[in-house]
């Protein structure tokens, strides 16, 4: 399948006049059949085109710290079966994971793996019901552009997961960084987008609430812009892992968040191979300069 620039659509957050008054809210638990408010969700997506520039001969200009993404090939050791065994993931994948977040800029004192997702663009979009908290479900790409944590998202996560260590990390450096990469086969369709945070403005963004039955978190989505400057990896290759900012409290760094969605690639054909991947995403730390107190 031929790659270079294309167009084609993605699922952006309206501009509702509700959102000034009520924030944007995901239930995936039931609701009471005699709530007051019987509401699962008050999102609405449009669709709207964007371009999407190749950066299969460029790979070198981008980085994390400069447009909130980088691709770094590290092929894995582990076979497509050992993807739906939650053990075999969270230790040997994620090993694998902690040796490639070792390469970026600054490196890490601290890493603490706190979600990861497999996604099957074959899986069924409707009729089924899916459960959240199996990890080794296969979900469907993502069309909707947005941010994984929401500043807000990321404190919590870090008071929920260490609290005993919260107060000293947050002195130091944090990140979020998302590692994607296809499982089994090259991205044919649905390639996931990453778009120059530079050319995201402040309001495009707006925090969601996302409840599940055992964790309450948030993510950010978007607005749509024509502005908006789009980027993917044609036919990426199953060793190429795919860094992706989600979250950065250094003050200087240029790129501090990347959005993101998947589009279905208007190349593609009925013979294509349906898209596989997984991501793994990641509280990344460097201490800060005082040592913690015992």
């Amino acid at each position: 399948m031929a790659c270079g620039t294309v167009t084609a659509e993605l699922q952006y957050l309206k501009r509702l006049p509700l959102y000034q008054k009520e924030k944007p809210f995901q239930l995936f638990v039931p609701v009471d059949e005699d709530a007051t408010d019987p509401r699962t969700t008050n999102i609405e997506f449009e669709t709207k085109e964007q371009t999407f520039v190749d950066i299969r001969d460029r790979l070198s200009e981008f980085s994390l710290d400069s447009h909130g993404f980088q691709v770094n090939v590290h092929p894995t050791g582990l076979d497509l079966a050992s993807f739906a065994n939650r053990e075999t993931v969270e230790t040997k994948y994620f090993a694998e994971v902690e040796q490639i977040l070792k390469t970026i800029e600054g490196g890490y004192d601290k890493v603490f793996i706190f979600d990861w997702r497999v996604r099957n663009s074959a899986t069924p979009k409707e009729s089924v019901i899916f459960d959240m908290n199996d990890l080794t479900t296969w979900l469907r790409p993502s069309p909707n552009v947005h941010v994984d944590q929401s500043p807000r998202g990321v404190l919590h996560r870090i008071q929920l997961h260490l609290p005993d260590e919260a107060a000293f990390l947050l002195q130091g450096r944090v990140r979020v960084v998302n590692v994607w990469r296809p499982l089994e086969n090259v991205v044919e369709d649905y390639p996931l987008a990453f778009c120059d945070p530079d050319s995201v403005s402040g309001d495009d963004l707006v925090e969601c609430d996302h409840v599940r039955r055992k964790f309450k978190g948030s993510n950010m989505y978007a607005h749509y812009d024509p502005d908006h400057k789009w980027y993917y990896l044609g036919q990426q290759r199953p060793e190429e892992a795919l860094l992706l900012k989600m979250f950065d409290s250094e003050p200087d760094v240029k790129a501090k968040m990347c959005p993101h969605a998947s589009f279905h690639h208007p190349l593609s054909t009925p013979q294509s191979k349906p898209r596989k991947s997984i991501e793994v995403r990641a509280l990344v730390f460097n201490y800060p300069d005082q040592p913690m107190s015992p």
